[in-house]
Formats: C-alpha cells, structure tokens, sequence
C-alpha cells in the first residue's frame, strides 16, 4: 500500500506525486449505454519515526482530490484526523493542512482520506462554469503554447476549421498520427514542445501537446492528472481484494472548454475526442478517476529526526 519513505535529517520532506509513467497506447472502445457509477477512493499518508526520540509537531500538508468535471463530482470526503484548515490554490487544488502531536520511536501515524465519487463517463452530472477561463489559455509549465513552433502548427491545423469541434477534432488527429507511445524514451515527461518536435513520450506528453495546440487556437485546456484502467473497461481494478492499489494506473488526460458544451474530456493517449452529432461530448470510459488539475506535492514538516513518509491510493470495491 505503501512506498517506503527515505530517511532524512532536514526538516521539510517534499514528497511529489510525479506523474512519471503512463498507460499503453491501446485502442479505445466507447462505452455502451448511460452509465452512472460509484467509486470509493482512499488515499493515505504514513509517517514512520524511525529515530529514538518523539517526533513532535508533525505538519502534514495533503493535496486532496479536487477535480470536479461534468463526468465526476466528490459525493463525500472524510478525515480520520483533526484538519487544522484546507487551503483552496491554483486551478482548484485543494490542500488539507493536518498536525500530528507526537510520534513515538519506532512506531507510526497513519492519515487517511476516504472519498466517494460518482462517475458517469458521458458526462451530465454538472453544468460547467465559464469563470476563470482566462488562466487556461496562458502557456505554462511544460505547455508552452506561445512558442512559434505550437503557434504555427495549431495554425496550420486549424485554418480551414468550421467550429470550435472540428478544431478538437482536427487537433486530436494530428496527435494520433504524429505521437507515438514510448514508455522508456528519453523524451517522456518533457511537455509540449518536446513532443512537438520528437513525436514520442508517455501520457503527460500527449496532453501535453494537445493542450498547447488547444490554446493556441483560442481554445481554454487543462490537464487533468488522475488513474485509468488500460482496458478501459474497469476490469483491471476487479479484484477479490476489497483493496487495489492504483499506484501503477496514475494517468493524465485533458479538457477542453467549448461554448454551449462546457468543460469536455478528451484522452489523448487513448485517442478519446468528442464525436460529432452526439448530444453529449464528453465520453470517457468508466475506468477514469480524475484526481487533480496540476500534480501538488505532499509536504512534511516536524520537529525531530529520522521520519519517515510513504503515501497510497487506493480503490475500495464494495
């Protein structure tokens, strides 16, 4: 359930939940029917002091789901800790301040996070919100949609565009056809450029690259970080474990704000984009979870030496 955390002497851990690898390319098939499901979700952090005096003070600074799209809306969210205060920050992210008075030699505190969410992969839970749209048509870290190289292809592709869906469209066909899906190449996790120019990379880099060319455009886009099943179907989450670990299923996507639709999912990695003449969009497969807008680390602070942090996802099947 756990990493085993990394012994340290300083008094902040920074703890990033780096995004680092992603899922196979693999062929995506629609989902049949309407669609609403429920899932749990747990996610945890261990704080082991492994020194031979107490550990006092432990500030844990926890990034909490907050993505809230037409596809998936938090139902409930408890704390098996006292939370000092929850920190609202960029794009939405929510981060849950926690102390821990003491932690004896040898021994453990564990915070856990319980949420239930409920899914329907095409979409309708939510109108979206038009507000904000400004920050998410700015290049930024990794999305450089300013440079020339993004500006004149997302010129190119989308000249001869009819609406902003054929724009959607005409970009996702050219990430399909020019990405290809390199689990160990040098260029993963590099941002929009790179995949611009080298035409591989992981998951990050085929949102990544279609979120600059979106902005480009004149199209708002955000990156979604969360976990998909590869099949696609939720089948690789069933398990006679009441607990499965999504620590090996972490994904990012993207979104797409179009006028009269709202905030729209796509998965450039799957090639999932919005289908014309469909009354709904949005048709992501029911193995998605979406977990934030931009990665927040975990920070730990505390007063004494030799902690220890390790953190888990998990999904609890009923």
């Amino acid at each position: 359930m756990f990493r085993k955390g990394l012994k340290i002497t300083a008094k902040i851990i920074l703890l990033a939940f780096i995004w680092t690898t992603c899922l196979p390319h693999m062929a995506w098939a629609a989902p049949s029917g309407d669609i609403s499901l429920s899932r749990k979700i747990q996610i945890a952090v261990k704080v082991t002091n492994s020194g031979r005096q107490t550990a006092t003070g432990v500030k844990v600074q926890l990034p909490l789901i907050s993505a809230d799209s037409q596809y998936q809306q938090t139902i409930e969210e408890t704390f098996n800790q006292k939370v000092e205060k929850i920190v609202e920050g960029e794009a939405g992210s929510r981060i849950a301040h926690i102390i821990i008075d003491s932690i004896a030699p040898g021994q453990s505190e564990t915070i856990t996070v319980n949420y239930a969410l409920q899914i329907k992969p095409d979409g309708g839970l939510k109108a979206s919100s038009s507000s904000g749209l400004q920050q998410y048509l700015k290049p930024s870290n990794k999305i450089e949609s300013n440079h020339s190289a993004i500006v004149a292809k997302a010129k190119e592709l989308t000249a001869s565009s009819e609406s902003e869906l054929d724009k959607v469209n005409k970009i996702g066909s050219f990430i399909s056809s020019h990405m290809t899906y390199k689990l160990n190449s040098p260029h993963k996790n590099k941002g929009a450029i790179s995949a611009l120019q080298n035409g591989e990379g992981v998951c990050e880099d085929y949102a990544a690259l279609f979120i600059a060319l979106a902005r480009a455009s004149g199209l708002p886009a955000r990156q979604v970080n969360g976990f998909a099943d590869p099949k696609l179907t939720g089948a690789s989450w069933k398990s006679r474990s009441q607990e499965v670990s999504l620590q090996g299923f972490r994904h990012s996507w993207a979104e797409v704000y179009l006028q009269g639709y709202g905030w729209v999912a796509v998965d450039p990695t799957f090639g999932i984009y919005p289908q014309k003449g469909k009354d709904n969009l949005v048709e992501l497969s029911p193995s998605h979870i979406a977990q934030n807008y931009m990665d927040q680390p975990v920070k730990v602070s505390y007063s004494g030496k030799n902690l220890a942090v390790g953190w888990g996802n998990l999904l609890i099947n009923n």
